[in-house]
């Protein structure tokens, strides 16, 4: 069964009256339209942790991409730089630096050759910023790194916070190593400024339909009269760690992919394009295009899905 699977196994079965003993089939057919679901309602469904960025709207609201919330484990603002990695080896005409979910990579180009390096520079291996920067010189070939502030100030930050995982979409399921920052260019004379939101909201509330809300006072430097009780406009200038989602899925949800399993199985086995069959000595059957007549999802499922379906009209977060 597959992380975001809707249903058992069992739950399909019950669809599938009669059928039994096709649980490869059936368990593949599960995770096609439990995803086939989340992408209908543009949403998900089953209780997951979120560590996304947003862009601050100047509102005292702001929307969060899935619900309903269930907690909220931090809530950061400001991304400043807490990293600098350059290559000061003259040779090297381009030096860029990149953050993957992993660690670090980094890369340069010497004479048309062209050199990675991810080894050592892992944030399990080096779990603070100082920790990675003195991996990042021990690389030689020109890498140099230092953390920003001293070992009490982001030297000791994780290191593993400098990754944030990219808003769920098509091309990155299941895709392995992402990247997230980067890459920079960090080639003699310049540095590449690898940063991080490091500080800490106060004053805000969460509501379990699905937003973030600046409503109670508090003395906040940024803030220099009530009216500034807002999230500040900006681009990605908020991080924000959270879990949504059902611990139990909807009842209703359950049922339409259950029966949206059950189409499916039930289409495998005959020739998609087939729009009716005559039994017995009939000679007439017709055939169609494999779209005439069907519609996807069908109406019953649709009917199910339809209060738990996400509209985004009017919304900065879609």
């Amino acid at each position: 069964m597959a992380t975001k699977d809707l249903i058992a196994l069992s739950r399909a079965y019950q669809a599938l009256q009669g059928v039994s003993n096709q649980d490869t089939l059936v368990g593949t057919l599960v995770t096609a339209y439990s995803e086939a679901v989340e992408k209908y309602c543009r949403r998900r469904f089953v209780s997951t942790s979120y560590d996304e960025v947003y862009d601050g709207n100047g509102e005292r609201r702001l929307l969060l991409r899935q619900y309903p919330i269930q907690s909220v484990q931090a809530v950061r603002y400001r991304p400043v730089t807490v990293l600098k990695i350059t290559n000061n080896t003259a040779a090297n005409v381009q030096a860029r630096v990149a953050v993957l979910s992993t660690g670090l990579q980094l890369v340069s180009v010497n004479a048309g050759t062209k050199t990675t390096v991810t080894a050592g520079l892992t944030f399990a291996g080096n779990p603070t910023l100082s920790a990675l920067a003195t991996a990042v010189n021990a690389v030689g070939n020109g890498w140099s790194a230092q953390a920003v502030g001293d070992s009490t100030n982001y030297g000791s930050w994780p290191s593993a916070d400098l990754y944030v995982p990219a808003p769920y979409g098509d091309t990155l399921e299941g895709s392995g190593v992402l990247q997230s920052q980067g890459a920079l260019q960090g080639v003699a004379g310049s540095y590449a400024e690898l940063k991080m939101h490091t500080y800490e909201l106060q004053g805000y509330q969460w509501d379990a339909r699905g937003w973030l809300l600046r409503a109670i006072p508090y003395t906040d430097p940024e803030l220099l009269h009530p009216e500034d009780l807002v999230f500040p406009v900006g681009v990605n200038n908020f991080r924000v760690q959270y879990t949504a989602g059902y611990t139990t899925v909807p009842e209703a949800v359950q049922e339409a992919c259950a029966r949206w399993v059950a189409y499916g199985y039930y289409l495998a086995q005959r020739d998609p394009a087939l729009l009716h069959q005559v039994p017995g000595s009939g000679t007439t059957s017709g055939w169609g295009p494999v779209t005439s007549g069907r519609e996807s999802p069908p109406a019953d499922v649709r009917a199910l899905l339809a209060p738990y379906r996400r509209h985004t009209v009017g919304t900065d977060q879609g």
